[in-house]
């Protein structure tokens, strides 16, 4: 489990605390998207040709018959298409949150704060108490107590974290994070009760008439397991040291990820004399926009829009050379925020007796511990570098043909003669390769994705698999936090309604968070709560005000009453112009088919327990139904659910899709090579020994890290690690997505690549939601992983140990499709 002040922050995976799991925000899979790179990162590449029904591929007919569409399926996309969907809706309020009673104004987090920690020292009390009851009735409430403590502090905790990224009134996001700091901290202290851990143990140790449950048992075993890993075996000298430096890490954590999102370090302007010819090719109006210090001398700012489009546009190379060095500038104070909390983590992590932070982190991740995960990551280095090389090799024959003019042919292996290639111009010459590729422009196929669409296409898609869809509802006063936010309503066939998801997927001014999906309330059992038993008085609100707590909903099969959950997605997509509705890249297409992945884990992961509940799971399993996903999108019969051109209505045409996956995958190995590059940093960083700390430096980790494992050597002068955010949000876990990768890729083959009619099959998408997303993290991933791939295979899987991580590595290195 993560460590208590390993506070979750806009790019993270569901982080669970040994009390409390967080599941607040799941970010877009790949590296942060201000790291010097060339495309959008493919990852690991699938190969589309198997996707694609047998005619050729100059057929100028549509990849499969369109859908037709209904009276609901209009209101679904006109939710999101309508002209000036944009425009502030009169019947929207920004005074509330999700209608909860509590949230009127700012003013009552604090309230709403204080309130919780009423309850949650109430239920502590109680679970302290608990083994002295006779009747042992109090005893066999502890995990039921356990979880409902997790909820109160999370159901403030997780609204905090999305507060504090989305929400446009500085006002909020000042409250939001007073009432976070101030929950934290007590969470702190909560994770060394010595009390608490007791009686855990006594409830494990008990035989009750009514023995506990598969579910109540194996949360009492996490807890107790995550007590005994995080400090409960420490002297209470030991403890007052790990709650101290947890907090510390709590604003350590917060100012890097300020600075990772503030972007590139802001270094003096870059001056570029001669503008005319120095920028010519870059078009009249790009020039014409930028500002001038003096006659023909154009100025920009590092790590502004203009800095970006020269290093991709612009054919001076030393003029790219000046803008990349000032766009990665090394900046010593954002250097050493982040190594102050690298070693932070290390310092905590000696006080618990381990040796290093990713010994601590991993412990109870499928990895297990870092030597599994180098492991992991080492072979696919040394599998993925020649690959990576040769896609160098393709730049730099590229290089050299516009150097001299000449034409180097591929066939020739040997690169010797050509120029090397500088991190200043991949950027460059990936245009260039790229557009050499097709005569296609790569946005024509976004003529077909409008965002009403595509979630249209999302709902079509989850009928046919988990016979859930979408219904969008209008937002009431005291909802939403921004005018653009919609609403859609999740409707199980069986079921009814099972959850709300809100969709903030548009680009604003001051919005800063990547793309994401955020846990506003998980689901659980409320029913059952024994509220009565907490020991408060009837009236102990009256100085707070009403809390979170829900009476609960029924659904149709399911005993009892339920909290349903409540997520939230965002995304930075851009909006329509006049009457056309906001068009979605292939990329931006991706990222919402990902979040909506992890969206539906939320919906489906409904168990009894909070502590369990949708992507409450161990962080390298998190990005397994996301990544999935992806692979859904690129499917023919998928995007034959939804993809017309937005104007003639005319389906996705063949040939222009096959022409565009292939395009996607091109280079698609140089950028795995970085992510793997990324992942190994980000273990190199986490396992710094607490005696090794006053030696750290970062940017000597990241050089040496370029030049031996990467493929584009070290720029001097730069150091762009305080861009990478997700180390304070993934710290030592960031190779969950290429493990993710790996084990969708498998699940894929399994279950839906049978046939091109399979891809969007019942039996595939009940297969996965009865094996993998119900249980949210109720049982051992592992085990889920290896109810799906069944036999020989699974059998070594179901074991999770060395052996299965090695085969899993496997199962990314085999020929594509052979998975």
């Amino acid at each position: 489990m993560y460590l208590p002040a390993a506070r979750a922050g806009p790019s993270t995976i569901a982080v669970r605390r040994r009390l409390v799991r967080t599941a607040s925000s799941i970010a877009r899979a790949g590296p942060d998207t201000s790291l010097p790179r060339s495309a959008p990162l493919t990852a690991l590449a699938h190969d589309t040709s198997d996707h694609f029904p047998p005619f050729a591929s100059s057929s100028p007919r549509p990849i499969y018959p369109s859908t037709p569409t209904t009276a609901d399926d209009e209101l679904l996309k006109a939710h999101f298409d309508a002209p000036n969907h944009q425009t502030t809706d009169p019947s929207s309020s920004t005074t509330g949150l999700f209608q909860f009673p509590p949230l009127t104004s700012p003013k009552r987090l604090r309230p709403l704060t204080e309130r919780a920690l009423v309850l949650c020292r109430a239920l502590q009390q109680r679970i302290q108490n608990a083994p002295m009851d006779p009747t042992g009735r109090e005893l066999r409430l502890v995990v039921k107590n356990f979880d409902r403590l997790s909820d109160t502090l999370c159901g403030v905790i997780d609204l905090c974290e999305k507060v504090r990224h989305l929400h446009p009134d500085p006002k909020w996001v000042q409250a939001a994070e007073e009432a976070s700091d101030r929950l934290n901290g007590y969470m702190n202290m909560l994770n060394v009760d010595e009390k608490m851990y007791q009686s855990l143990r006594a409830c494990l140790a008990h035989d009750f008439a009514d023995p506990l449950s598969q579910s109540e048992r194996s949360i009492a075993k996490t807890f107790e397991s995550d007590f005994e890993k995080f400090g409960i075996h420490l002297s209470p000298r030991q403890r007052a040291k790990f709650v101290d430096h947890s907090n510390r890490l709590l604003a350590m954590s917060r100012d890097v990820s300020h600075n990772a999102q503030a972007g590139p370090s802001s270094g003096p302007p870059i001056h570029i004399p001669n503008a005319d010819k120095v920028l010519a090719g870059m078009g009249a109006q790009f020039i014409t926009n930028l500002t001038f210090a003096g006659e023909n001398e154009a100025v920009i700012e590092p790590g502004s829009w203009q800095s970006h489009m020269i290093l991709r546009f612009a054919r001076d190379g030393e003029l790219r050379r000046q803008v990349y060095i000032g766009n990665q500038r090394y900046d010593a104070q954002k250097v050493e925020t982040l190594e102050a909390m690298l070693r932070e983590r290390a310092t905590l992590a000696g006080v618990l007796g381990k040796e290093s932070w990713a010994d601590a982190i991993l412990v109870d991740k499928m990895a297990r511990n870092p030597a599994q995960v180098m492991g992991f990551l080492n072979s696919l280095a040394q599998h993925h570098r020649p690959a990576a090389l040769t896609d160098i090799a393709a730049l730099q024959r590229l290089k050299a043909s516009s150097l001299t003019g000449n034409h180097y042919p591929e066939e020739n292996p040997h690169t010797a003669h050509l120029p090397a290639l500088s991190a200043w111009d991949r950027d460059y010459y990936t245009e260039k390769y790229m557009s050499s590729l097709s005569s296609k422009s790569m946005n024509s196929i976004s003529q077909y994705f409008t965002v009403g669409s595509a979630l249209l296409g999302a709902s079509r898609l989850f009928t046919q698999l988990y016979g859930i869809s979408f219904k969008p509802v209008a937002m009431s006063p005291g909802e939403s936090w921004h005018p653009w936010v919609r609403r859609l309503d999740v409707i199980d066939e069986k079921e009814g309604r099972v959850g709300t998801i809100y969709c903030d997927l548009f680009a604003r001014e001051g919005k800063t968070a990547p793309a994401a999906h955020y846990t506003v309330r998980c689901a659980r059992r409320v029913d059952d709560d024994d509220a009565a038993g907490d020991g408060l008085p009837e009236e102990w609100d009256a100085p707070y005000g009403q809390g979170l707590e829900v009476f609960g909903e029924t659904m149709r099969g399911k005993e009892g009453r339920y909290q349903l959950p409540v997520a939230v997605l965002t995304c930075d997509f851009g909006l329509g112009e006049d009457t056309r509705p906001a068009l979605l890249s292939w990329q931006e297409l991706e990222t919402l088919f990902h979040e909506l992945g992890h969206a539906m884990h939320s919906m489906i992961g409904r168990t009894d327990f909070h502590n369990v509940s949708g992507t409450r799971v161990a962080t390298d399993f998190c990005e397994l139904p996301s990544i999935l996903m992806e692979y859904f999108v690129s499917s023919p019969r998928v995007l034959s659910l939804f993809a017309a051109h937005h104007q003639t209505g005319e389906p996705l045409p063949h040939d222009l899709l096959r022409q565009h996956l292939k395009l996607k995958d091109s280079l698609s190995a140089l950028e795995t090579h970085q992510q793997i590059l990324l992942s190994i940093l980000d273990q190199q960083y986490h396992t710094i020994s607490p005696s090794d700390t006053g030696s750290l430096d970062s940017t000597a980790i990241l050089k040496d890290l370029t030049n031996t494992v990467g493929v584009v050597p070290f720029v001097e002068g730069t150091a762009w690690q305080p861009q990478f955010g997700h180390l304070q949000s993934y710290g030592a876990t960031y190779y969950s997505y290429l493990f993710d990768r790996a084990i969708a890729g498998k699940i894929w083959h399994t279950l839906f690549s049978h046939s091109l009619e399979d891809n969007i099959s019942r039996r595939g998408g009940e297969e996965f939601k009865e094996k993998i997303l119900k249980w949210g993290g109720g049982k051992d991933p592992w085990e889920l992983v290896a109810s799906v791939i069944g036999g020989a295979e699974g059998d070594i899987i179901a074991k999770g140990d060395a052996k299965a991580m090695e085969m899993v590595g496997g199962w990314m290195t085999q020929p594509s499709g052979s998975a």
